[in-house]
């Protein structure tokens, strides 16, 4: 039970961090005109040229969003973040210039854009490095304590530990259960039973209480919650931190009604009316433009191999709709005609060369764009997977099946945040990132989806 809504403190650092780079390069841009032109000169010469600073300060933002500077919990004081934004002013200064080059009007002129690309530089690492630091004060940083010392307490309390930058301090336990009052759990105290709650808090300056109890919770117990929401205390369950510390959803610590109360309250605008159109008219541009690149490829897999250029297969979509998808095929034909349908192991001697090529950079999946203008997937959501592994999956895993009540798709949240998966276990912890993915399903996130894929398909994160 969530009693107030949640205040993160992650949400805050993060606009915290947008907002003063936002800051930085446009007033580094500002004052590069006037270094180079003083200032009456520098600031008629923003005024004839909004359209370049506008664009060179969206390149900046987006280079940073994309090499994952906008981790507001990375320690920016080591140098391997410095050099991490060293590096991503270094790439946005190269994309500005080939823009400029595309389109001349835009162009600024040398010495400013120089002198522009060496502030931005070192103000954004002279904030960063302060950013850091102003974390590491005792004034940013919050008391948590945890209702429950039991296996939902104890996970919390590793993933708040394992977000170091995230601000929450744990400074105990509340736990009705005798034989934990007053020993050590993981190395914190248990102060009491509920009736200590009010105590523990006022000691330890507590500001932040997660709700770890998986049973019933007695009366007093709401009670004593009620009135510390009412003092300013915020109260929030323990999936729904978890979910902002980690980006997946605890599937083992929620309930049917847990996840009813999700389904009911998302907003279906977006993601039976705007989300399709957006991304079949995208699927259908990016096909067109990507052609030349599948011709090239089918060519290259008749050459190396024998068999078809393509791979189809029945898979299971919304609401579990069947459809066949379609791949470039990147194992040897009839790859599972002794075997029968099996996980994909890493190094797997079934795939051929050219197929491991395609899998590395994801280029296997693209004539499932097809798929996507078809509307029987869209471009962002779960990976379709096939009827014999969801009976599977079904019966191992909760909520698996909760996956079909969105249109799976060519890439998702879980694809970005996690490898493939080959076993149950693995399939599991991808779930918890579906589930994500399902509850907080947004343009905003898409977005960050398609350009964390680019990521991928750029560097080749793919197996």
């Amino acid at each position: 039970m969530t009693i107030k809504i949640f205040n993160y403190p992650i949400a805050k650092r993060l606009i915290l961090l947008i907002m003063g780079d936002l800051l930085i390069v446009n007033g580094s841009l500002f004052l590069s005109a006037v270094i180079r032109l003083g200032l009456s000169g520098g600031w008629e010469y923003i005024r004839n040229n909004p359209a370049s600073f506008v664009l060179t300060g969206l390149v900046f933002i987006f280079t940073f969003f994309f090499t994952e500077l906008y981790d507001s919990r990375k320690d920016f004081k080591s140098i391997g973040n410095i050099m991490a934004v060293t590096f991503a002013s270094t790439s946005a200064c190269v994309i500005t210039t080939f823009l400029f080059y595309i389109s001349w009007s835009l162009r600024i002129g040398r010495g400013v854009f120089i002198i522009n690309g060496i502030l931005i530089t070192l103000f954004i690492i002279g904030w960063r490095v302060l950013y850091s630091y102003l974390l590491d004060q005792p004034i940013f940083k919050k008391n948590v304590l945890i209702l429950g010392a039991g296996w939902a307490g104890k996970t919390i309390l590793h993933e708040i530990n394992r977000s170091r930058k995230s601000g929450l301090r744990v400074a105990g336990f509340i736990d009705d259960d005798p034989s934990k009052q007053g020993k050590d759990v993981e190395g914190v105290p248990v102060f009491g039973d509920r009736y200590t709650l009010l105590p523990a808090i006022h000691q330890n300056d507590v500001g932040l209480i997660v709700n770890a109890i998986t049973h019933e919770k007695h009366a007093d117990l709401i009670k004593t919650l009620i009135n510390c929401s009412w003092n300013g205390i915020e109260i929030v369950d323990m999936p729904t931190i978890y979910e902002q510390l980690t980006g997946k959803i605890p599937f083992k610590h929620i309930n049917n009604m847990w996840m009813l109360h999700v389904v009911i309250s998302k907003p279906k605008l977006y993601g039976k009316l705007v989300k399709p159109l957006m991304e079949a008219i995208f699927a259908l541009m990016l096909f067109v433009f990507l052609i030349p690149a599948l011709i090239i490829i089918a060519v290259l897999i008749k050459m190396s191999s024998r068999g078809r250029v393509f791979y189809t297969q029945v898979r299971v979509g919304k609401d579990g709709r069947e459809f066949t998808i379609i791949k470039f095929r990147t194992m040897v034909e009839n790859a599972e005609s002794h075997t029968g349908a099996v996980y994909t192991a890493d190094n797997d001697p079934r795939i051929t060369k050219v197929g491991r090529f395609l899998r590395k950079w994801r280029l296997d999946e693209t004539p499932q764009l097809l798929n996507v203008i078809k509307g029987e997937m869209g471009l962002i959501g779960p990976r379709p997977e096939r009827a014999v592994f969801i009976k599977e999956f079904e019966e191992k895993i909760p909520f698996y099946t909760q996956r079909l009540a969105v249109r799976p798709g060519l890439t998702g949240w879980a694809q970005v945040k996690y490898p493939y998966a080959s076993s149950v276990e693995q399939t599991e912890e991808k779930l918890q990132y579906d589930l994500y993915y399902i509850k907080n399903m947004s343009f905003i996130l898409d977005l960050v989806v398609l350009l964390k894929t680019i990521k991928v398909v750029l560097f080749g994160g793919g197996k």
